[in-house]
């Protein structure tokens, strides 16, 4: 009987550290097909014509235009989504919305490389293993919803991207990290 109580207890703590190692960053992007208000959901269809369904927190932040903010989605609305991934659930934490101002800007994730501030150049590596380079001029830092300058930020820290393409250029816009707070 102990030894049973025992695995039980193993097995659940690596499914809580198996759902924390998936809190990294998955992004996707699509139209919003439908939003439940009661059940604080909503679902996504990608460019595949595939759906999906995500949960909305008290914590998920949503930006249309550069301004952010915890309800401002509409169906219809083409989105970028930072979400995690949970056992059951995938939870949206950060939605940019396709918009007027940010029609042209993408949501990236990746692990911080460097900040050349002479340059004003960041670059990090993408999910995807790419090593990114993009120009930080105009770009704020946020680690745990609180502005900081780039110099706060860590060698390797997980981290989102806002990224603005236009006319062949890319510029950062926002560099945001979460931190396990002391």
């Amino acid at each position: 009987m102990r030894s049973l109580a025992t695995w039980g207890g193993a097995i659940l703590a690596v499914l809580v550290l198996a759902s924390a190692a998936s809190a990294a960053g998955h992004i996707a992007a699509g139209q919003i097909k439908g939003i439940d208000a009661e059940k604080r959901e909503f679902v996504l269809t990608d460019a595949a014509g595939k759906d999906f369904t995500f949960k909305l927190s008290d914590r998920t932040m949503m930006n249309r235009g550069g301004a952010e903010s915890q309800s401002d989605l509409k169906p219809g609305d083409s989105i970028f989504v930072c979400y995690e991934k949970g056992l059951l659930t995938w939870t949206a934490r950060y939605i940019l919305i396709r918009d007027g101002a940010s029609k042209n800007w993408e949501l990236a994730h990746g692990k911080l490389k460097g900040y050349d501030a002479e340059r004003q150049n960041f670059t990090y590596t993408s999910d995807d293993g790419k090593d990114m380079t993009h120009s930080a001029a105009f770009a704020r830092v946020w680690v745990n919803n609180h502005e900081v300058a780039f110099d706060d930020l860590q060698i390797g820290e997980s981290v989102l991207l806002v990224v603005a393409r236009e006319g062949g250029k890319t510029n950062l816009l926002r560099v945001m990290s979460e931190r396990a707070e002391n």
